[in-house]
């Protein structure tokens, strides 16, 4: 059952997975946005960069990301980060030797390293090595993205701000958030490919600044006893408006099985 709940604030439209989940919800998930959309409006999709430094969980992330090459489940389909692990590797068992002659040597020393249990491994060995891993992971800017979903941002980019719209407290880590327009299906289907589908968006007027917004919408998971699945949480400083002009489209849209409590 879909239930759109009126009674809290912000509004929650509980989706559970009914829609299902990732990309075969992307098409839907689409609809239920422009949902909100007028031709007056601008739908507005945030991508955050944060400060890699200031991350207040880099210590464990990197003993995490040694943890998960060690068991070799992480994603490495170009072999990137396990070429710089070799070199790491080659750097402490044969420091003498040079990489570009001794990819052999590379190859059975980072065999070697999956094969030795790891609580028998060197600790700062483990420490260079999860750093590597983690600087080739972690995502924090939009620079550390492919050229195509950069492209994708810098090409509708409409603003850059800190302004912190969700309701728990700011991150000590947040650099900017760049705001950039996706107002048509095709768009915010690739939005979702390119960046996130859990997204946050504002609805808003031409030459607005987002935090004017006519609707902010963040759409996450959650896991509690009462809701189990997708939720879209939606702001709005004209509540009247939504119920006489957004909630017969969400009908029209998710049908019979949504159900509204007041």
């Amino acid at each position: 059952m879909l239930k759109l709940a009126l009674n809290t604030y912000p509004f929650r439209l509980e989706l559970g997975y009914e829609l299902g989940f990732g990309p075969e919800a992307y098409e839907k998930m689409a609809k239920v946005i422009q949902a909100f959309h007028e031709p007056s409006m601008d739908i507005l999709f945030s991508y955050t960069n944060w400060d890699r430094d200031k991350d207040p969980h880099k210590d464990d992330l990197i003993q995490d990301s040694a943890l998960n090459f060690h068991a070799d489940i992480i994603d490495d389909r170009d072999q990137k980060i396990s070429q710089k692990v070799k070199e790491v590797l080659l750097q402490h068992y044969a420091p003498e030797r040079d990489p570009k002659g001794n990819q052999s040597v590379m190859d059975q020393l980072l065999a070697y390293f999956r094969q030795v249990p790891i609580e028998e491994l060197n600790e700062e060995l483990l420490q260079k090595i999860g750093y590597v891993v983690y600087e080739e992971q972690g995502n924090y800017t939009l620079e550390d993205q492919d050229p195509t979903t950069q492209a994708f941002v810098n090409s509708r980019l409409v603003a850059a701000n800190s302004a912190w719209l969700l309701p728990y407290e700011r991150p000590v880590y947040l650099k900017n958030i760049l705001w950039y327009r996706a107002n048509t299906q095709e768009e915010i289907v690739k939005s979702f490919e390119l960046t996130d589908w859990w997204f946050t968006c504002a609805l808003v007027n031409p030459d607005t600044q987002v935090e004017d917004y006519r609707y902010f919408l963040n759409f996450t998971e959650e896991h509690e006893e009462e809701c189990d699945g997708m939720v879209l949480t939606i702001s709005t400083p004209n509540p009247q408006s939504f119920k006489d002009s957004v909630i017969p489209k969400l009908v029209e849209l998710l049908g019979e099985e949504l159900e509204i409590v007041e």
